[in-house]
């Protein structure tokens, strides 16, 4: 996944295409992924997490091999598109399974996942642009294709853990959805999680963009935008305990805010040491909203629909991709990549001076 951030932009910037159409690469495949992250927590809370982890790398596979026949727009859609898929089971299923883990503190746990998830990532993204200089495009997404059938295999050591209830069918286990987002609290917790989608997003789709057209090569583009994940990685080893829920508003609070100031300080910065701080802090925000929407979420959910739970509060991570791309995608071809960076921080900055109003609105007094 963290390879695909890079090697689809890039690609399609070679190809030819606009900004705009750049952008609807990842926001248009996000309405197949509304399906399938539903379709697919269910399946999860049905058949196990492991079983649909492995549908997830199936799925990446097929992505590779669909780039290395790309040449038009309409492959690199169908290719996003899977690739949506594939991700949208993978965190959900990996979210659900790394819960029920051993140990006491959510934060701490989750936060080790989260940490070695996005250490895979800053290789696949500080890699690839290395990978794609030395050998090109299509020997890169035969690489991508090989690595994903490799996962298939490692999923077989995946630990086992408590048994789903049986006697369900996937209706009923879909239906537990609407339960979900009919709570006032869900959709603080879905806020949580647009923000926390906010870093990714942005580095899949208009990021490397902003750095070809700072004259950044290839190697350096991957390299800069794969800093984003030791702002992750910072958060999910060293301070994922101290994420509870009774903190949680002054993590929100903080966590607008730093997505807020380093988005506005990434359009400024065009210096690699200033952009590549702001890239890192921007991660380290959007860590810390994605560890608080996930530890809200195991809160109040049960064993037996913890993946459905993390579907319906993880829907953030469908929006923002849907709006995010094409409006600062819009902004920047419009008005310059400054203004389009200066506009959404402006906009995070004003969700955190309204903390308390959101959480006095929708916050429940208990979970």
């Amino acid at each position: 996944m963290g390879m695909l951030q890079i090697l689809v932009p890039l690609f399609a910037l070679s190809l030819g295409f606009s900004i705009i159409k750049i952008s609807s690469l990842v926001a248009l495949p996000v309405l197949v992924e509304l399906v399938v992250r539903f379709g697919g927590s269910a399946m999860s809370d049905r058949f196990g997490e492991r079983r649909a982890l492995q549908v997830c790398f199936l799925l990446m596979a097929s992505v590779g091999a669909t780039l290395l026949l790309a040449q038009h727009y309409v492959h690199l859609l169908l290719a996003q598109s899977l690739a949506f898929c594939s991700r949208s089971i993978f965190w959900t299923s990996a979210q659900a399974l790394g819960s029920q883990l051993p140990g006491s503190n959510l934060g701490k746990k989750l936060g080790k996942l989260y940490a070695w998830n996005h250490g895979g990532g800053l290789v696949g993204l500080s890699v690839a642009g290395a990978i794609l200089v030395l050998a090109g495009f299509h020997k890169t997404f035969l690489l991508l294709t090989w690595l994903a059938v490799f996962c298939v295999v490692l999923s077989l050591a995946f630990p086992k853990v408590e048994p789903k209830p049986h006697g369900r069918n996937l209706w009923q286990i879909t239906r537990g959805i609407g339960r979900f987002l009919g709570y006032r609290h869900i959709w603080l917790t879905i806020s949580v999680s647009f923000a926390a989608a906010v870093p990714p997003t942005l580095s899949q789709s208009i990021y490397p963009i902003y750095l070809a057209y700072l004259d950044y090569q290839e190697q350096w583009i991957g390299l800069l935008v794969s800093l984003r994940a030791l702002g992750s990685l910072t958060i999910g080893l060293v301070l994922s305990s101290f994420i509870t829920v009774s903190r949680q508003q002054g993590i929100f609070a903080l966590g607008m805010a730093g997505l807020g100031l380093f988005l506005m300080t990434t359009g400024l910065a065009e210096q690699p040491l200033f952009l590549g701080s702001a890239v890192v802090a921007l991660g380290a925000a959007g860590a810390g909203m994605d560890l608080l929407y996930q530890v809200q979420t195991a809160e109040f959910s049960r064993v037996g629909d913890r993946s459905v739970a993390m579907a319906s509060t993880g829907l953030g991570w469908i929006l923002c991709p849907l709006f995010t791309p094409m409006i600062v995608g819009w902004l920047a071809e419009a008005q310059g990549f400054r203004f389009a960076f200066l506009a959404t921080g402006i906009f995070f900055l004003l969700l955190a001076l309204g903390t308390r109003l959101w959480h006095r609105l929708l916050a429940p007094k208990k979970l």
